[in-house]
């Protein structure tokens, strides 16, 4: 990650368009918060690592918080963006299938840009602006995820909203172990896929029993 900080260090002396240099700063900020964590997204440190002012810095940002949810919707939008893209050339395939497509665009991802938004999203941290805006992001990134498995596997919408979190939860568990160097990239891929089949398995049980239930009683009345 700081590798790429350099880089956007080494191009900050150029004049860059406004569109370009606010990716920059976004990027920059989303490298430190990888390796310091949130409370490492001070307009300094941004300043500094991209090789210009404050001033400049908040010219894009009115303040920090402006800033960490820029990194979040930035990080969010092109993982949508990766996300769709595997998730149309996986249709028909199987949930399964599409969580791994999910998977490998996290891991893509978090390669290029580091993991540090990933673990924010969905947090519960001290901003409850960041908290809100963070989960509002995961909600819409889920929301094919949910309009697929209501269809594939007849659940009420309630249940696929359960489901996908437990999803986001098992993705997130298997990405913090892969973070830490517990985990290779194909074990992560691999162990979350398995987990979201079980989850997946577990909750199309449901309607198949009541399905059985109902041939059953209906082959009671129907018996002499």
């Amino acid at each position: 990650m700081a590798r790429k900080a350099v880089r956007v260090a080494r191009r900050a002396g150029r004049r860059l368009p406004a569109s370009e240099r606010r990716r920059e700063l976004v990027r920059v900020a989303a490298d430190l918060m990888t390796s310091r964590g949130v409370d490492g997204v001070q307009f300094a440190e941004v300043a500094a690592a991209a090789g210009v002012t404050r001033p400049l810095v908040y010219r894009f940002f009115p303040n920090r918080q402006a800033l960490i949810i820029a990194v979040l919707e930035d990080f969010t939008a092109e993982l949508t963006s990766r996300f769709g893209h595997g998730f149309m050339r996986s249709i028909p395939g199987s949930n399964v299938e599409v969580a791994r497509v999910f998977v490998e665009a996290l891991c893509d991802l978090i390669d290029e840009r580091g993991a540090g938004p990933w673990h924010l999203l969905d947090s519960k941290g001290p901003d409850p602006e960041i908290a809100r805006i963070g989960q509002k992001l995961v909600d819409e990134l889920m929301a094919p995820w949910r309009a697929r498995l209501v269809e594939a596997i007849e659940i009420s919408p309630r249940e696929s909203m359960t489901l996908a979190r437990m999803i986001v939860a098992a993705g997130r568990a298997a990405i913090e172990l892969w973070s830490a160097g517990s985990l290779t990239r194909a074990e992560v891929v691999r162990d979350t896929t398995r987990g979201v089949s079980a989850l997946v398995e577990g909750f199309a049980a449901g309607p198949r029993e009541k399905a059985a239930r109902g041939e059953r009683r209906f082959g009671r009345k129907r018996s002499p």
